[in-house]
């Protein structure tokens, strides 16, 4: 990371050195003495005391988030955030503290800062940590300039309890987010306020989290998605709906009757939806247990070692050949055939389509779906339109594309070739809306034989680039979880994760695998990010899966809008070209209410006189989910 030292170092190196150090393990921490509380000598500690940095404000003026890595030999209380400040490092700042997996514990905005040196802030709530377990404090600094002095951290630094390791000051260049990555050893001069436990006195178990630990508004801070909060909907469709035409689709839950594997595997049940992991191998009862944890329920590409028996004891599906002599004709949880992968993108058009249909002639008729993924190639121009739609239509029961837009180099290529059925520019190339564009596309490819197929979206939950594309390519949790939700905005019947990242420093053969056995592992927020999103998409799997109406609720949005037990569901991102910020949403005839609910996120919005509402979008990536109420007399099916 660039210091005074360090200014030949070029933007593009900077972002490089993000992704160099984004495996390092996390961290022990140290404090040093300062004031009494609740009536005794229990002072508080800081790490680093308060000296005056070498390098005071460093030259680069980039958005960036600093911190750094800490534990505690003590149990206690982390009751607010310090860091130094230099000329330059201008606001607003908003200071978070970590667990060591890069779930945010608390968040606070420093307010009333001096011109220059040290600044702190107190939470609203003291956070409990304990002895042992690895904690990130942190800051945003949107316009640069931190104090910066390389190789201050070249050895472990300890004071009192607390300890930060060896390189433990670490950074992420954007818009924010837990910072992973380190840089010749520098001390960003971030600390906290510390007040060990009272001999006798117990600290809570867990990290109590902050109401609300997301960005104050205009904050150009992007936290790692926490664990949604709670949505429940009712246990049955009233059977409500709106005088709207309604969108194509397959047939929904029913769609997999016609499998009897499928059908009998409860694939049929308005509660299901369909999360996979593409190589997501597993070999204990546990790492299949940590896997449903994420939501994930399907795999697709595993060791042909596999028993299948992890499979029907953990209630989790398999889509693929027949491993090994454990899956037979009989096994409930092989639902599905996987026939190749990315087929488009090694033959020629008239060896795919031979290939493919050789692999669907030696296939039994055993109550089985055929399901096949291919590149982007199928939904593009440059291959002739008839073998595209060939390879859509022509073996499938279910189909994908993968076309990982946050992290392959194709946005970044000069010159730029815009080539798909549903246009996407360069300038919002790595936006979540063109995950949205890619099921456009394929839907188009896919209605044109007349009949229609569940569509699947590929998602990368790290990085989806080849070994040797550029380093600083991994997407963010909130990248993640907008692609994801821009796809199922886009009516996407099911999510494939890919489950490996191979290039940069930050590399997985399975990522979610090493999520589990990994501290400190470089995915860690990514993988966080899954489990959230994954929880919501399943907790609103009955509205996922009634039909979705074709309604327009005003510019610059990308919606969907579904009825289930007598409420209008609006899923709804920013149009892609457009940007973030505020919309306004005026509601079709027969949504009623004088209060909108926002899914989530315990907060409603006023509905005015002429049905419209307004909500802000922070990011380019953001989504809500609101609920509202039908009129008395929508009609019925």
């Amino acid at each position: 990371m660039p210091s005074e030292q360090t200014t030949v170092i070029t933007a593009s190196r900077r972002r490089w050195a993000v992704i160099v150090a984004a495996g390092v393990v996390v961290v022990v921490a140290a404090l040093s003495l300062v004031a009494g509380v609740a009536g005794q000598a229990r002072a508080e500690a800081n790490i680093f005391g308060s000296p005056t940095p070498t390098v005071a404000a460093a030259s680069d003026d980039a958005p960036v988030e600093v911190g750094v890595r800490f534990t505690s030999t003590r149990d206690g209380w982390v009751t607010g955030l310090r860091f130094y400040k230099g000329t330059g490092n201008t606001g607003p700042h908003l200071g978070t503290l970590w667990d060591g997996g890069g779930s945010p514990l608390t968040r606070v905005e420093f307010t009333r800062e001096s011109s220059t040196g040290w600044q702190e802030a107190t939470f609203a709530e003291p956070v409990p940590v304990h002895r042992g377990h690895s904690y990130v404090a942190s800051y945003f600094a949107p316009r640069g300039h931190y104090a910066s002095d390389a190789g201050a951290l070249a050895d472990p630094h300890t004071s009192g309890a607390l300890s930060v390791p060896a390189g433990g000051g670490v950074f992420r260049y954007g818009s924010g987010g837990f910072p992973t990555a380190s840089f010749e050893d520098t001390n960003y001069y971030v600390d906290v306020r510390f007040r060990p436990a009272a001999p006798g006195e117990t600290v809570p178990e867990g990290h109590p989290r902050a109401a609300n630990p997301s960005a104050p508004a205009g904050s150009a801070s992007t936290p790692t998605p926490a664990a949604p909060d709670p949505i429940t909907v009712p246990p049955s469709d009233t059977g409500a709906t709106l005088a709207l035409p309604r969108v194509p689709w397959e047939g929904g839950p029913a769609y997999w009757k016609q499998f009897s594997k499928a059908d009998a595997a409860g694939w049929d049940d308005p509660t299901f939806f369909p999360i996979v992991s593409w190589f997501g191998n597993f070999s204990t009862d546990e790492e299949v247990v940590y896997d449903k944890s994420l939501g994930i329920n399907t795999y697709s590409g595993m060791w042909d070692g596999t028993p299948y028996r992890l499979f029907a004891d953990n209630g989790v599906f398999w889509i693929g050949g027949q491993l090994n002599d454990g899956f037979t004709a009989d096994s409930g949880n092989w639902v599905g055939q996987f026939l190749d992968d990315e087929v488009d993108g090694r033959f020629t058009p008239a060896d795919g389509h031979k290939h493919l249909q050789g692999l669907v002639d030696a296939l039994p008729d055993d109550g089985r779906f055929r399901y096949a993924n291919f590149t982007q190639m199928v939904i593009a121009r440059d291959l002739p339109q008839e073998a595209a739609r060939q390879y859509v239509n022509g073996y499938t029961d279910v189909v994908s594309v993968d076309m990982y837009w946050y992290s392959i180099p194709f946005c970044d290529q000069t010159p730029y070739r815009d080539v798909y059925l549903t246009p996407v520019a360069q300038e919002t190339c790595r936006t979540a809306s063109s995950y949205g564009a890619t099921m456009n596309s394929l839907r188009a490819q896919d209605a044109a034989d007349g009949e229609l197929q569940p569509l699947w979206q590929w998602v990368e939950n790290l990085n989806g680039g080849p070994p040797d594309a550029a380093p600083e390519s991994y997407l963010t949790p909130g990248q993640l979880t907008g692609a994801v939700m821009n796809s199922i905005i886009n009516e996407a019947r099911g999510i494939a994760y890919f489950n490996q990242s191979l290039s940069g420093t930050c590399q997985s053969s399975n990522v979610f695998r090493q999520s589990q056995v990994t501290p400190g592992f470089c995915g860690n927020a990514q993988v966080a990010a899954v489990k959230s999103v994954n929880a919501q998409i399943h907790s609103l799997a009955p509205v996922l899966n009634t039909q979705s109406y074709e309604y327009t609720f005003g510019p610059k949005l990308d919606t969907m809008v579904k009825t289930y037990a007598g409420s209008a569901y609006i899923f709804a991102m920013v149009d892609g070209s457009a940007g973030p910020g505020k919309r306004t949403f005026t509601l079709p005839p027969g949504v009623d209410g004088t209060n909108v609910e926002v899914l989530g996120e315990d907060r409603s919005l006023a509905v005015d006189g002429k049905g419209r509402f307004t909500d802000t979008f922070a990011e380019e990536f953001s989504y809500h989910i609101y609920r509202v109420p039908l009129t008395a007399e929508a009609g019925s099916e």
